[in-house]
């Protein structure tokens, strides 16, 4: 068993049914669009965008739009100065602090992930094209 290079848990085992599309033999009439594979990409990149967030006229490092990495990182930033002296809200507060650490990281985690996955993809598609291609001259 792998753990994360952060030391947390190891991902878990991802199985795919049988009958997952691509999986099995496939069959030689198959046709991807690369077209509309570019045109889903380019809508995954859009969004990403949107999740990462830009910088607001304000300038404000915290507040980039709903869901935005900023966001995240910016509105659950809660600890014990905010939740109060007295021992259950102290402790309270260094949870919400732990959270926070935690969520804001896999969130940008997440979001880098897909635009690698998106960038794979892209390239995928230019290598068949280019293998077609010099196989086809």
């Amino acid at each position: 068993m792998s753990y994360a290079p952060d030391g947390g848990s190891p991902p878990p085992k991802l199985r795919m049914p049988e009958s997952w599309p691509g999986l099995g033999d496939a069959p030689a009439d198959v046709y991807i669009d690369h077209t509309r594979v570019r045109q889903i990409l380019k809508g995954l990149r859009d969004e990403l965008g949107t999740l990462r967030g830009r910088a607001p006229a304000t300038m404000s490092a915290t507040w980039s739009g709903p869901g935005t990495a900023g966001e995240v990182q910016g509105l659950t930033n809660v600890g014990p100065a905010e939740t109060g002296p007295w021992e259950a809200a102290k402790y309270f507060g260094l949870n919400a602090e732990q959270a926070h650490e935690v969520l804001s990281g896999k969130y940008q985690l997440l979001i880098d992930r897909i635009e690698a996955m998106v960038s794979a993809v892209e390239q995928a598609v230019v290598n068949y094209e280019k293998g077609h291609t010099s196989s086809s001259a």
